[in-house]
């Protein structure tokens, strides 16, 4: 993985994989390492009405931007509203979620400082490579 060789491209919505993560939780992934050869990996995921993912941390530092919709980031145990065009910083190792607790779904754009990235859920300590198989917005318990 990371070796593929790097191209200029355009990736159409056709082409782009939606990942469903359970609870309503939908991630479509742009670019990363295996995809692009990119040393980011970039996305969104839609998080319906209600609905929160798991507090987890990563290997690298996350930016996301809220696109649509609202929501709380959940970090050093305060929730902090965010709102489009407002994006949330969270470095390697922070404990992190987000809640959607506005009256639409919330569209995040996500970026990742890595080609390849690891999701580690809080509850169980368990790592799962990110958007593979065992990565839930709520793991199974």
């Amino acid at each position: 993985a990371g070796m593929t060789r790097r191209t200029a491209m355009i990736r159409h919505l056709e082409a782009i994989d939606e990942f469903d993560r359970g609870n309503g939780v939908v991630t479509r992934l742009f670019c990363n390492a295996d995809i692009c050869g990119a040393q980011v990996t970039t996305g969104t995921t839609v998080l319906p009405v209600g609905k929160s993912v798991a507090m987890h941390y990563h290997n690298c530092d996350e930016q996301i931007v809220i696109l649509a919709g609202r929501a709380e980031a959940e970090f050093q145990g305060h929730r902090r509203p965010i709102g489009p065009m407002e994006v949330a910083y969270i470095p390697r190792g922070e404990v992190h979620c987000f809640h959607n607790v506005g009256d639409q779904p919330v569209l995040m754009l996500f970026i990742y400082d890595a080609g390849e990235v690891t999701r580690t859920f809080e509850a169980t300590g368990e790592t799962v490579v990110h958007l593979g198989a065992g990565d839930r917005a709520q793991p199974k318990g």
